[in-house]
């Protein structure tokens, strides 16, 4: 996922720039990360015991079972046997690929940018260099920059070649560029990601690192000066692009925000209900089964041979660990599948599902049992000690569950849980991910809940008090529930587009789109063309 070759310019200018630790990042740099690792977008590379990585002449094999982070403690792999893939790998991240034209588009082009490590304590000095993306094939000298956020993904050029970004560039003669996280993808700003280190992550300073990127480009690229800014996200980067309203109003003009979560919140018990009723609307049947089959485990899992013979029926090595937390987890994995499909369900996608589901033989839970391994395959359903193992592992890889998952434990929760009533999975509630924040941080569950309360002082929650910023959501796209759905006042107008999921509102007007959404992408053109005008 975190492709391209790793011999980049990253690294030539940290050793420039940075004041220290440039011998440690090349060290890095040439022990783990001179690798070509490419994969598509949202996929998590499994981290084994030995970490094969693709290189320009040949494989090469990490094999050190250990890491040392700087006072803190050591972190050792668990590993699978030979062949065997974790079924953490099958989920993505993000908003979905874009689909479309993209011959239509001129090739972009990738470009460094030096930034402070921390942006608010002017004694650190530390520099890291962050990518980004940029098409200039429509700029006029004068017209608008419009920044597509990265977020907990690697940026690719698909945002730049196709979509509602490229189309008002394009009508706009705007000139598009597409900001790498920090943290992500190949813009890191330490050597490694020890918890110590992943104190600079978080969204206070990514923000800041857009307002400098602003800066920089205007003043660098003829006829900007006094060009207007729109940026543009999808899921978390929604996130950002809505709070660049709020801190940052001097230095952005418009903001076009997707699917934006912009409510912290521990237990997220809304997402599954969401699933629940995308999935019921499409067959009632299909939600019963999912139920029934659910009540089966359950009872199962009141027995040793009955927890040993659902082990057994999903292909697992040894049998489930019965106990907390490893239960909890073993049975988010059976709701997983379900909750990728809705968020980012296309065409007929849940109707789909929901055939395959009904059409094998046998009993609600045999039914159930089918689904899941064929959803897995040929991956492996891992344990809760090898998911802490791999939320725990400090080294720099092309995974992204790591860096996000602490954001979670100490900015915004969104914690996907089993709790309520109305949707049918069972037996996860919120102290599983708490747990994982101790485990895989050492976070306890009173930095969680300052965290949260932080994220919604600070940035208004779905109160924000902002104008010039046009949000988008769907009915479908379990994400919904924490975002702002109604108008914030007249120029801070809300689209929920009925039958839409995550981010689907992001690509160019298509003639399969609904009249809904036709209607929302119209609208959000016209919005941001009069704030720039």
């Amino acid at each position: 996922m975190r492709g391209g070759k790793y011999s980049n310019p990253k690294y030539r200018k940290l050793g420039e720039h940075s004041v220290s630790k440039a011998e440690g990042v090349r060290k890095l740099a040439n022990d783990a990360l001179s690798r070509d690792v490419k994969d598509k977008l949202g996929v998590i590379v499994a981290i084994t015991l030995v970490i094969v990585l693709e290189s320009d002449e040949a494989k090469d094999e990490i094999t050190d079972e250990e890491y040392v982070c700087d006072g803190s403690r050591t972190h050792t792999k668990i590993s699978l046997k030979t062949g065997q893939r974790s079924h953490i790998e099958k989920f993505r991240q993000g908003p979905p690929p874009l689909e479309g034209t993209l011959n239509r588009a001129a090739q972009p082009k990738t470009d460094w940018i030096t930034q402070r490590i921390d942006h608010f304590d002017p004694t650190n000095l530390e520099t890291w260099s962050m990518r980004y993306m940029y098409n200039d094939e429509f700029y006029v000298e004068g017209g608008p920059m419009f920044i597509f956020l990265g977020g907990e993904w690697e940026i690719s050029a698909g945002y730049l070649m196709t979509g509602q970004m490229y189309d008002m560039a394009e009508e706009h003669n705007g000139y598009m560029f597409y900001t790498e996280h920090r943290y992500y993808g190949q813009s890191f700003p330490t050597k490694d990601i020890c918890t110590y280190n992943l104190q600079f992550e978080n969204a206070d300073q990514a923000l800041a690192d857009i307002a400098y990127f602003i800066e920089y480009q205007k003043s660098k690229i003829a006829g900007m000066e006094n060009s207007k800014v729109v940026v543009v996200g999808g899921s978390y980067s929604a996130m950002l692009a809505t709070w660049m309203r709020v801190k940052y109003p001097h230095l952005v003009d418009a903001a076009l925000s997707s699917s934006a979560p912009l409510r912290a919140v521990a237990d997220f018990y809304e997402y599954y209900e969401v699933v629940a009723k995308s999935l019921e609307e499409v067959s009632e049947e299909c939600v019963s089964t999912i139920a029934e089959a659910m009540d089966e485990i359950d009872t199962r899992f009141q027995t040793e041979s009955g927890v040993a013979d659902v082990s057994n029926l999903l292909g697992m090595e040894n049998p489930v660990n019965a106990s907390e937390p490893n239960r909890s987890y073993f049975f988010s994995t059976l709701a997983s599948p379900f909750a990728q499909l809705v968020q980012y369900a296309s065409g007929t996608d849940l109707e789909d599902a929901c055939s395959t589901l009904l059409s094998y033989e046998g009993t609600a839970f045999e039914k159930f049992i089918s689904y899941i391994n064929m959803y897995y395959h040929p991956y492996t359903i891992t344990d809760y000690d090898y998911y802490v193992s791999y939320l725990s592992n400090p080294r720099i890889t092309s995974g992204i569950y790591r860096q996000w998952y602490y954001q979670t434990c100490t900015e915004y929760g969104f914690y996907q849980t089993a709790s309520s009533t109305k949707q049918p999975f069972k037996n996860f509630g919120v102290d599983l991910f708490i747990k994982l924040c101790e485990d895989a941080f050492e976070i306890p569950q009173e930095v969680l809940d300052l965290g949260i309360e932080r994220t919604n002082l600070l940035y208004g929650s779905v109160a924000p008090e902002v104008t010039r910023v046009v949000s988008t959501h769907g009915t479908v796209d379990p994400w919904h529930p924490l975002g702002v759905l109604n108008d914030v006042n007249p120029e801070a107008p809300v689209f929920v587009i009925n039958g839409a999921s995550h981010c689907a509102d992001l690509s160019s007007l298509r003639s399969s789109d609904s009249a809904e959404m036709i209607n929302a992408k119209t609208k959000v053109k016209e919005y941001i063309a009069e704030w720039i005008s």
